[in-house]
């Protein structure tokens, strides 16, 4: 039997018609499946991370989440809690391998990587930068003391203190006045101290001049080498013994009251430490009362002028001149105690040097 040329043709084009529909049927399974598998995948995402999403939307839409309407259903909300412990496990796991790797970074340093060499000099870096950071915050810790000595022309500033006032406080009053007209207050006294108020009562006195004197904006007080004695028990009673803890604690009380005083009032506070003295006894008592004075004055963030330094002295040892340019510039008096002219001079000098007059 003879099969013609034609009907050859036309088996062979169904044929290839068939294997083209099988082909496409493949294909529309396989893009179907991989569609299907893309939602589903998508679909199991948003289940097991709807708090994220939740969170995510309220925080960039300000409002509440779509999918929080899904909350009423049971297996949704177990998808969330899913989730959460999902993130709890990792956060875990990420802690531990963290733990793990530094624990691995520190035997290496440890036994292989640190010669002693090598850690004698990292100890030595963070020695010299723990002294770099501890001086760079005392300098912005000076400073932001400094800059509360702005003043204005018609601000004033007020001057407390003994008979080592008196000789300092003109010089910075002539200063202020002729530069730049800025009037002062100078109650300085003589014999006058901390001790004994029934005599002169200093935080009395300033508070007074402050309420009456709102233009003072500065107060620089020089207290000191007229207490050193037993006072009056304020609460009555035996005198409180120089240098005893009840003697220290009233005194500390007077220097405490004056500052707060100031800063009720919006007023900086200078306070300079006596000098040392000629006198071995008086000397070692102004040791002893320069020691509160700084502590007290720093704790109550006030500024603070040591004045022993300034005049040459050190170790707390007396001396009467100032070694300056190759030259001596005699400092003190002949009694010890107070300054002579240039000394005056130069500690004038050094509180005018502090006040910045803003024009």
């Amino acid at each position: 039997m003879q099969i013609s040329n034609e009907s050859k043709t036309i088996d062979y084009e169904y044929k290839l018609e068939d294997k083209g529909l099988d082909k496409t049927d493949d294909h529309f399974q396989s893009y179907t499946f991989i569609l299907i598998t893309l939602i589903s995948f998508a679909f199991f995402s948003i289940w097991i991370m709807q708090n994220s999403v939740n969170a995510y939307f309220q925080q960039t839409y300000h409002k509440e989440s779509p999918l929080a309407k899904l909350d009423q259903f049971e297996i949704w909300k177990v998808g969330g809690q899913i989730g959460n412990l999902l993130y709890t496990r990792h956060g875990l796991e990420k802690a531990a391998i963290g733990q793990l790797n530094e624990k691995i970074i520190n035997q290496y340093n440890d036994y292989y990587a640190y010669t002693p060499e090598y850690r004698a000099y990292l100890l030595k870096l963070e020695k010299e930068e723990k002294i770099r950071l501890a001086k760079e915050e005392q300098a912005r810790a000076h400073q932001a003391l400094l800059d509360q000595f702005s003043l204005k022309r018609s601000d004033q500033v007020f001057f407390a203190g003994d008979s080592l006032m008196q000789g300092v406080a003109p010089h910075v009053q002539k200063h202020l006045q002729e530069k730049f007209d800025i009037k002062t207050i100078n109650l300085s006294k003589q014999s006058t101290g901390l001790s004994y108020p029934s005599f002169f009562d200093w935080p009395k006195t300033i508070q007074d001049t402050i309420d009456a004197n709102k233009q003072i904006k500065v107060l620089v007080v020089f207290l000191g080498p007229n207490d050193p004695w037993d006072m009056p028990n304020p609460k009555g009673g035996l005198y409180l013994k120089f240098q005893s803890p009840e003697w220290e604690s009233v005194y500390r009380s007077r220097i405490a009251q004056i500052i707060q005083t100031a800063k009720n009032n919006q007023i900086s506070v200078m306070w300079l430490t006596p000098p040392n003295m000629k006198k071995e006894s008086l000397n070692q008592q102004m040791v002893y009362l320069n020691q509160i004075i700084s502590d007290e004055v720093k704790k109550h963030q006030a500024f603070l002028i040591d004045s022993r330094p300034l005049l040459g002295g050190k170790n707390d040892i007396y001396n009467e001149y100032l070694i300056k340019d190759g030259k001596s510039i005699k400092m003190r008096s002949a009694d010890g105690i107070h300054f002579s002219t240039e000394g005056q001079k130069l500690i004038a000098q050094v509180i005018a040097s502090h006040l910045q007059v803003v024009h």
